[in-house]
């Protein structure tokens, strides 16, 4: 049995610690929430809309986590949406629990082209709207804002302040994304996106990060 490596060997160990340096990991750096921006390690169950903001975050990502015997073997979903699996991983929470809590409502999901995506859950006998998509695009369609666990009117001084901070985080962040969500007890007949994506309430700005 050889003692020491073949050279072949050390020379592909080299070359994957290599690559695993240089592949770019996504972080979920910054989030606006409550009114404020934070570091995304600093947002925890002191602030009173946590637990709005995760369960929101959890639902309207698209990640699917592929389990054995109850065990996770693979994530299938594109960078951002495993950085954010990976983010809420990190504060205590199980997507597969949330989404079997949260089921989702059949023929209920769009995609537009405009890159917001759309889904609907029944949450206490309720269907909650979640949308996530670029800021710009979906802020023009909400008209109310959560704040401390409260949907608040927005007003021009909210809509100006919301923005201010989207500026700073699009100089900081990769990728910045809203989160916005409408609560509803009646479903229209007419299954289309801007049915159901008007007058939501914005639950968070979300700023991603490559380290």
């Amino acid at each position: 049995m050889d003692i020491v490596p073949h050279r072949n060997s050390l020379i592909r160990s080299q070359r994957e610690d290599l690559a695993s340096k240089s592949t770019p990991v996504i972080r979920v750096n910054e989030v606006y929430l409550d009114g404020s921006l934070k570091e995304a390690s600093l947002i925890d169950e002191d602030q009173k809309s946590f637990g709005i903001f995760m369960h929101s975050l959890i639902l309207s990502n698209y990640a699917e986590v592929i389990q054995v015997n109850n065990q996770q073997i693979d994530v299938i979903g594109d960078d951002y949406e495993k950085a954010i699996l990976s983010y809420t991983e990190s504060k205590g929470f199980d997507k597969k629990l949330i989404e079997s809590i949260a089921p989702k409502v059949a023929g209920l999901s769009f995609e537009s082209e405009d890159n917001l995506k759309v889904s609907a859950h029944l949450i206490n006998e309720k269907v909650r709207i979640l949308s996530k998509g670029t800021p710009e695009k979906l802020l023009e369609r909400c008209s109310y804002i959560l704040m401390d666990s409260k949907f608040v009117k927005v007003t021009r001084k909210i809509f100006r302040e919301v923005n201010g901070v989207l500026g700073d985080m699009l100089k900081r962040c990769s990728n910045v994304y809203a989160i916005a969500l409408k609560d509803t007890s009646k479903l229209s007949g007419v299954l289309s996106m801007d049915t159901y994506v008007k007058e939501m309430t914005l639950v968070a700005l979300i700023g991603m990060g490559i380290m």
